[in-house]
């Protein structure tokens, strides 16, 4: 179900004065909390727009509207906010949202509706659907902020930010909250947004790949996508090291060089060495994860680590498992060289 309330100067059964008020007036006491916020937020926003708010287990969508209130004649600004929740995917929360049109209350308009059930056609289009800036649209989704889309009141806009969403990781413990509007332009290039967009586009792409790479990287590595994202620009292959074993290369030192110290046995005094495989495995993976970034066959990282690294029969196959074990997507690529 979607719960709707409305912000206005136009009367309702709660106020009749012309005074602000919201109405329904009853509120969860969790949703209080939610419209002081988007209270908040609103000023300063003009409409049309939308104020969202994505946080494990519900989905808040306002919808700013400018009106005339008809006792005073002044324009004013008011806010329509849609809240679905459910121990689901914030994707799925996304996609059931059914808001009512952007306007003032009145009572040929239900409080509460049942949410959208989006049919298989719908759903296989909406990656070929455009309704704003992708790339910006992920970067918003990904850490909050404003993004452009084509119209804000559109009835297909959240089931198509929902689409988006999908490719993305789970919302975290903290909401995250952003404006779709209308105008404003792309910003600097982002390389972690722009493979996400291409990988909604094309699904079964080598940047899908990546992509999906990349977000099990984050969670082997308990980092974020942004932070395992700086290996599409370049690999700092002494990052893996402690700084004891990166005083083994005074020079620097490549992928490569990294690998057939380890194989050597040259690092293997060092404090940490227990951890070493799965280290070095991470370190592949990034190899793995810039080649099909740049649409490159991945198969290419894998051999470098099993033949220009000159490791034993040994240490191949435990960098290989490992490799395995902590990026399931590459699962086949590994088998494919023990093979």
């Amino acid at each position: 179900m979607n719960r709707h309330a409305w912000l206005q100067k136009h009367p309702s059964p709660r106020a009749t004065g012309g005074e602000f008020h919201w109405y329904p007036e009853g509120a969860a006491a969790g949703d209080r909390e939610l419209r002081a916020g988007f209270v908040e937020r609103v000023r300063g926003i003009e409409p049309p727009a939308v104020l969202w708010q994505l946080e494990r287990g519900r989905v808040a969508w306002g919808q700013v509207f400018a009106s005339t209130a008809p006792l005073d004649g002044r324009r004013y600004v008011g806010l329509v906010l849609s809240v679905v929740e459910g121990e689901l995917p914030a994707a799925d929360l996304l996609a059931a949202l059914a808001p009512p049109p952007a306007a003032p209350w009145t009572e040929a308009v239900a409080t509460a509706s049942s949410g959208r059930e989006l049919a298989v056609q719908e759903l296989a289009g909406l990656s070929r659907a455009t309704h704003g800036d992708v790339p910006g649209i992920v970067r918003a989704l990904l850490s909050g902020g404003a993004a452009r889309v084509d119209d804000p009141t559109s009835a297909a806009l959240p089931p198509w930010i929902a689409s988006i969403e999908r490719v993305l990781p789970e919302p975290g413990a903290r909401p995250r909250c952003g404006v779709w509007c209308a105008a404003g332009a792309s910003g600097a290039r982002d390389r972690v947004a722009e493979l996400a967009a291409r990988a909604w586009r094309e699904p079964v792409s080598r940047a899908a790949g990546a992509w999906t790479l990349l977000c099990e990287l984050a969670v082997a590595r308990g980092e974020t996508v942004d932070q395992v994202g700086v290996a599409l620009e370049a690999i700092d292959a002494g990052a893996v090291l402690t700084a004891e074993e990166r005083a083994e290369f005074a020079g620097g030192a490549s992928i490569v060089d990294v690998l057939h110290a380890w194989g050597r046995g040259r690092l293997d005094r060092s404090p940490a060495a227990e951890t070493l495989a799965a280290r070095l495995a991470d370190l592949v993976a990034l190899r793995v994860l810039a080649r099909l970034a740049d649409g490159d066959d991945p198969g290419g990282a894998i051999a470098e680590a099993r033949w220009y690294a000159l490791l034993s029969a040994e240490r191949r196959k435990a960098l290989l498992t490992a490799v395995a074990q902590r990026t399931a997507s590459l699962r086949v690529l590994v088998e494919a060289h023990h093979a």
